[in-house]
């Protein structure tokens, strides 16, 4: 679990600062959004927990919100 949040502070380290110096609000959003996502869904897998697949995931997102364009 240590290397999951190493890794994950890490890049949001690397990727937010030049975010913060340009004032790319939308963009910073969108990667903050993202990061808690991914750095939630790491480190439940990591504690075993049963997760549904990503593809399982993104065909939920769809048919909650069918207008999103996927193809």
């Amino acid at each position: 679990m240590f290397w999951v949040i190493l890794t994950m502070a890490l890049i949001a380290a690397y990727q937010v600062p030049p975010m913060l110096r340009q004032k790319e609000w939308q963009a910073l959003t969108a990667f903050v959004l993202v990061w808690l996502a991914g750095t939630i869904y790491a480190l439940l897998a990591v504690a075993r927990v049963p997760l549904p697949t990503v593809v399982e995931i993104i065909t939920f997102i769809n048919e909650i919100l069918p207008f999103l364009p996927l193809n």
